[in-house]
């Protein structure tokens, strides 16, 4: 098995980050976890996790935030040689466009029809307030409770993080989600064909 310590930007992106390697059967364990609650602190700490993943592989993954597109993020923060052992990704736009990547799945959680969940969920400017619209349109009072906004200045449901955390664990599909989402389907390519190199 491959080690791997993580790094994200939140609690839910952990998850989807340990479904994400649980798909590939064993190949990878993880090490250590670090919340970094931003992108912010990742940015800053890039070129350190570059030098220790020469030592055991790291996998780290932030949204695409206010940057135009991945590229663009990836050339401002990786101004160094990246080390084969490190892996990083960007969600386009945040991680909740790769929860609605599984349309079905998603559409089962809120118990809307699938026409309501979007086709390309990378294309979204406000995934989260996508999500919101959907969530508005189930018929389960306590999803609206734990995820829609309470009171003005709320970014978020009182368990926002916990029920979407456990769509994750139970039902989210990473491989039928890749087919809506193209920065997914990077990213699982990227974990699916990763080899840590044996030095000679």
């Amino acid at each position: 098995m491959i080690s791997v310590n993580i790094v994200y930007e939140d609690v839910l992106s952990e998850m989807v980050m340990r479904k994400l390697l649980d798909f590939f059967n064993q190949k990878y364990c993880v090490e250590a976890a670090y919340n970094k609650h931003g992108f912010a602190a990742i940015k800053r700490d890039l070129k350190s996790y570059n030098k220790a993943a020469k030592y055991t592989t790291f996998f780290v993954l932030t949204d695409l935030d206010r940057n135009e597109c991945p590229p663009t993020l990836i050339k401002e923060w990786i101004t160094f040689n990246k080390h084969p052992h490190l892996i990083f990704r960007v969600a386009v736009q945040e991680i909740e466009s790769w929860l609605l990547a599984d349309r079905e799945g998603f559409a089962a959680l809120a118990s809307v029809v699938l026409k309501r969940i979007p086709t390309n969920p990378d294309g979204l400017r406000d995934p989260k307030t996508a999500l919101f619209e959907i969530v508005k349109k189930s018929r389960k009072r306590e999803l609206k409770d734990d995820i829609l906004p309470r009171y003005e200045g709320d970014r978020m449901g009182p368990n926002y993080n916990g029920c979407l955390s456990e769509f994750v664990i139970k039902s989210w599909d990473a491989k039928r989600a890749t087919l809506h989402s193209p920065s997914l389907k990077r990213a699982f390519d990227n974990l699916q064909n990763f080899q840590k190199q044996v030095k000679a």
